[in-house]
């Protein structure tokens, strides 16, 4: 059966970038501290990220990755 609540990967890493606090450059983190707390695969992490970032839900620099103002908008209307 299919659980209609289940999160798709990107939404699960845009949560679990948020409960960590990765918000802005100073609090950014590498990929390797995302797969643990995100409970996900690093293919599969990585794969989330690349499309985050397409979108403009995440910002990457240096091989570290935060939430854009969009992506925390993104974050918020979850909980509205």
């Amino acid at each position: 059966m299919y659980d209609i609540y289940e999160l798709t990967p990107s939404m699960r890493v845009l949560l679990c970038m948020h409960n960590m606090s990765a918000v802005d450059a100073n609090n950014a983190k590498k990929a390797e501290d995302l797969t643990g707390h995100c409970d996900m695969d690093y293919n599969d992490l990585e794969k989330a990220l690349c499309e985050l970032v397409d979108f403009g839900y995440i910002v990457k620099k240096d091989h570290i990755y935060y939430l854009s103002s969009l992506g925390i908008s993104v974050v918020r209307s979850v909980f509205t």
